[in-house]
């Protein structure tokens, strides 16, 4: 707020200015809220800020926006996270909410 709006806008991506906070959970090192630029990729969320997967293992999956997003796979760890990303890749950034995955998507069957 000190810095102003056109501050705020110069973070992010073209179309998604400025930073979210996420609350980062599931089998991370590193769970808690995290504010971020737009833009960041889901690889630096998990590995960088979120620590890696507990205990070294494989990650399968992140699921963004809640209950309401949609899976990821770690195929697309590479992903920038804004609106019209995620949105490409079938899920929405909803409240903010990442979870990190490592059995498979269909882990029930």
């Amino acid at each position: 707020m000190m810095r102003g709006a056109d501050w705020y806008a110069s973070i992010g991506t073209e179309k998604s200015k400025g930073t979210k906070i996420f609350s980062l959970v599931g089998k991370v090192n590193n769970t808690g809220l995290v504010e971020v630029p737009m833009g960041i990729s889901l690889k630096e969320l998990v590995y960088d800020i979120g620590g890696g997967i507990i205990g070294g293992k494989e990650l399968k999956a992140v699921q963004s926006g809640g209950p309401s997003g949609g899976m990821i796979p770690k195929e697309l760890m590479d992903l920038p996270v804004d609106y019209e990303r995620l949105a490409e890749a079938g899920s929405i950034m909803g409240s903010g909410g990442l979870m990190s995955w490592m059995r498979p998507i269909a882990w029930w069957t």
